[in-house]
């Protein structure tokens, strides 16, 4: 006789194989399971045993006929399912076999209409195989508050990785932004800045301990909230963060919150413009500015002001055809 441990594994896994609110199965039919799949054979009293003691646990219910209680809803794991596909960060080659996991998590119905999911091979996605396995070291070491060398690694002319670099880090959270994974750290320069784990070829755990962020000059006073970087990080630049004042076009004010969100001040608003403060990193607001050039115009800090028209300047003298 098999363990009684073993005889639920198997019931659990016909259920969450066969079985659906809308399909529940009874006795006879995991009986028939049982015996198909597994080889089993058990008494009906036997098997009304471990329905009493697994719907007691709340992991099955129903009265006539039991299905499986699911962690997630078909649309939950359909959302998640077109993350996984649309993600550039993820391997081609980890897709399908995570797919089909999260696939197999859904109820057999709904999982019928998830066998016709394309799996697109024309998404730019990375050529890193190494990002699932750096995630875990790293987060180990964030566990462990260790640091950790890591391999820089960029793309050459041929579109290759090649490495560039090696440096050793104080890793503290992993975060996404913009579909892409990124490392927060700190490397012994002037304040945390972000990292592309894409663009990291290897991991290494090292034994020393890692310098906390309070230990950092410019958060000694616990200053550092992750929530309030992350607004500020629109494009994940290093760099100062200062207060920026724009003028913006009001018809286009939801281009500037998909950005920035709902964190800004208005100083003044007319008609058609508004005058807007925001705290935020330099060198991003640099570049959204020249994204967004034909709705928004940076009044201050005037330096950044003037780092734009340089830019533009630049830029204009590429493009501008010289007259005859």
């Amino acid at each position: 006789m098999r363990g009684k441990g073993i005889i639920d594994i198997y019931i659990l896994e016909i259920l969450a194989r066969c079985s659906s609110e809308e399909h529940r199965l009874r006795q006879t039919d995991i009986m028939k399971y049982l015996d198909r799949d597994y080889n089993l054979t058990i008494g009906r009293n036997t098997l009304s045993g471990y329905i009493r003691e697994l719907k007691r646990e709340h992991y099955i219910e129903g009265d006539r006929g039991v299905y499986y209680v699911r962690k997630f809803t078909n649309s939950e794991i359909r959302i998640m399912i077109n993350n996984i596909i649309y993600s550039k960060e993820i391997p081609q080659q980890d897709i399908r076999d995570i797919v089909n996991k999260l696939r197999d998590m859904a109820d057999p119905e709904y999982r019928k209409k998830l066998n016709n999911i394309y799996l697109s091979d024309c998404i730019n996605r990375t050529a890193n195989n190494n990002i699932t396995q750096n995630i875990e070291l790293i987060e180990k070491a964030i566990d462990k508050c260790r640091k950790i060398e890591i391999e820089i690694c960029n793309y050459n002319l041929n579109g290759k990785l090649v490495v560039s670099g090696k440096r050793i880090v104080n890793p503290y959270y992993i975060v996404v932004e913009k579909s892409r994974y990124y490392l927060l750290c700190y490397a012994e320069r002037q304040d945390i800045e972000p990292r592309r784990i894409d663009r990291i070829k290897t991991v290494k755990l090292l034994n020393e301990k890692r310098l906390e962020i309070n230990e950092i000059d410019k958060y000694k006073n616990n200053t550092f909230q992750i929530s309030s970087y992350m607004r500020k990080q629109i494009y994940m630049y290093s760099g100062d963060d200062r207060r920026i004042i724009l003028k913006i076009k009001i018809k286009n004010i939801g281009d500037f919150i998909d950005w920035y969100g709902m964190d800004y001040k208005i100083i003044e608003s007319g008609e058609e413009e508004a005058i807007l403060s925001i705290e935020a990193n330099v060198n991003a607001v640099y570049f959204w500015a020249l994204q967004y050039g034909e709705i928004a115009e940076i009044l201050e800090p005037i330096e950044l002001r003037d780092k734009i028209i340089d830019g533009l300047e630049s830029m204009l003298k590429k493009y501008k055809i010289k007259k005859t």
